[in-house]
């Protein structure tokens, strides 16, 4: 579970499809300032979450909001 499970904050999770088979996900939080990739130890349980997304995407990245940002994804079935 990411970041945004283990908050007690709201938050939002928008998914679409394309005829591109391209799956884009967005996940909209009133958070301040950009999310890093961090580098966990084996042993961490957490601070995976944008490595995998990293891993997997064709594209990733940020968007500031009045309140918060988005950090979508868009990735290729």
């Amino acid at each position: 579970m990411g970041r945004a499970a283990h908050s007690r904050r709201y938050f939002e999770v928008r998914m679409a499809y394309d005829a591109e088979k391209m799956v884009g996900v967005e996940v909209s939080d009133p958070r301040e300032g950009d999310p890093a990739v961090a580098d966990p130890t084996p042993d961490d349980e957490a601070g995976r979450g944008l490595a995998i997304v990293d891993a997997l995407a064709d594209a990733w990245g940020v968007r500031e909001r009045i309140v918060g940002k988005t950090v979508w994804a868009r990735i290729r079935l």
